[in-house]
């Protein structure tokens, strides 16, 4: 009955309503809106391995020795170049998708129209939406259709690193059906029913889901700036201003903070004699040290802007790191310095994706057309090897863009082994991140 009444109520909008409003410009909205909760229902898990990736690469490589001295005549500079390369592992590059589909609830109904009963009958009394009220009867029909199998969502799509990309396909033809499914479809005049064909058989057939960029690793390049030592503690400094990264990343800026204790400070004994308030080059505890440690605190900030997919969609990422690690390190007499950590990192990330209707869709509904020469064939774009396009006097283009609002908490643990070396003022060193994916990194940094 609740459906029979549902039906009723919305075959009597179409054919009111819906019968005098040009059909694309109702198919537009209603594509906005399901495109929209698309990109809402899976923009996490499709996001979520391209921001933490690129911000858990650069949150590395934080040292490559434990050892801070306790005290020093006058401060000393250490400033260095850190590589890291994040290797993306494959359960990065796909999600699990679904689809805005919603179970008819009566409840739901009375937020989009209000109706009284008049002899029995059900008499509309408000619609303050009527789209909304229509992209509401649409997806339950698609619930329907989905329960009952003639609907079916891929298992697996590409996350923005990935390549495996799919699209949605939804039959006019399943619409219809499920539609005429309800028992209120064959109380309908004639002209409700073909009104609502005309409706359903303007709703495109294939829906893409976002697409991946199939990255299989992530770079970053950081200047990083050690100063000390102030009661064996020692401070670190990053900044780096907005930098073009590439196509698949875009636009990158980062900084960041740090402070570094040396615990080991507390166990280890000098040289008889010896004054300790000398420069850091002239290290001199006993031979018998078992190692150096320290522990370490770093805040870092990030920015990430790109566009992404042929629609140019914006991606504007902002996060915030704090980063605790315990590290270790052990000088084999002058020759090289192994040094180890276990990092645990606290990620807060605050994404914007502002995104227009897809291409294809803007196709199927006469808003763009591909763009021909003199004998007729698409024109291709060099630059990204897709068509051009260009739009009609009616549908400019998707002219109302969408934005989406991300929020990702997450923490990762992270540990991390290398080898250092000095030579003279330079020192030189390479690591491995064991973690989520793994990170090597490495650079040169020079002390004055």
């Amino acid at each position: 009955m609740k459906k029979f009444l549902f039906l009723l109520l919305i075959i009597s909008v179409f054919g009111s309503d819906f019968a005098f409003a040009k059909a694309d410009s109702v198919t537009i909205n209603l594509v906005r809106y399901f495109s929209r909760d698309i990109f809402g229902n899976n923009g996490t898990a499709y996001l979520k391995p391209m921001v933490e990736g690129i911000n858990a690469t650069s949150n590395s490589s934080f040292f490559s020795t434990a050892y801070v001295p306790k005290k020093v005549k006058k401060p000393y500079f250490k400033f260095g170049l850190h590589g890291m390369i994040g290797v993306v592992p494959s359960d990065m590059k796909t999600y699990t998708p679904n689809i805005p589909t919603e179970q008819f609830s009566l409840s739901e109904l009375n937020k989009y129209m209000t109706f009284e009963w008049v002899n029995g009958s059900p008499q509309i009394t408000a619609i303050p939406d009527t789209a909304a009220l229509a992209y509401y009867a649409l997806k339950t029909i698609l619930y329907d259709a989905v329960q009952a199998g003639d609907i079916t969502v891929p298992t697996t799509s590409a996350t923005v690193l990935g390549s495996e990309n799919k699209n949605l396909y939804i039959s006019n033809e399943v619409l219809r059906e499920t539609m005429k499914k309800s028992p209120a479809y064959a109380f309908l005049p004639q002209n409700f029913r073909d009104t609502l064909d005309k409706y359903i058989g303007q709703f495109p057939e294939s829906f893409s889901l976002p697409k991946g960029a199939n990255m299989n690793v992530f770079g970053a390049g950081i200047p990083q700036l050690e100063i000390g030592s102030l009661y064996g503690t020692e401070a670190l400094i990053r900044f780096f201003p907005p930098v073009d990264m590439g196509e698949n990343i875009g636009d990158f800026a980062f900084w960041g903070f740090g402070l570094k204790h040396s615990i080991s400070q507390y166990f280890t004994t000098y040289k008889p004699g010896y004054d300790t308030a000398t420069s850091y080059e002239s290290r001199q505890e006993l031979e018998d040290t078992p190692f150096d440690l320290s522990i370490q605190a770093v805040y870092q900030g990030t920015s990430l802007k790109n566009k992404i997919g042929v629609t140019e969609a914006d991606l504007d990422a902002n996060a915030t790191f704090w980063d605790f690690n315990l590290q270790f390190s052990k000088r084999i007499k002058n020759w090289i310095n192994i040094y180890t950590g276990i990092s645990y990192e606290h990620v807060s990330i605050n994404a914007d994706y502002t995104y227009a209707i897809p291409w294809e869709m803007q196709i199927q509904l006469g808003m763009v057309t591909k763009k021909l020469d003199a004998q007729g064939n698409p024109l291709i774009d060099p630059a990204t090897g897709w068509p051009i396009y260009e739009t009609n006097e009616e549908y400019p283009g998707d002219t109302q863009p969408q934005t989406s609002k991300i929020k990702i908490k997450d923490t990762n643990w992270k540990w991390i082994f290398g080898l250092s070396k000095d030579i003279g003022r330079f020192t030189i060193f390479a690591d491995y991140n064991f973690s989520t994916f793994g990170i090597f990194s490495g650079g040169i940094s020079y002390r004055f």
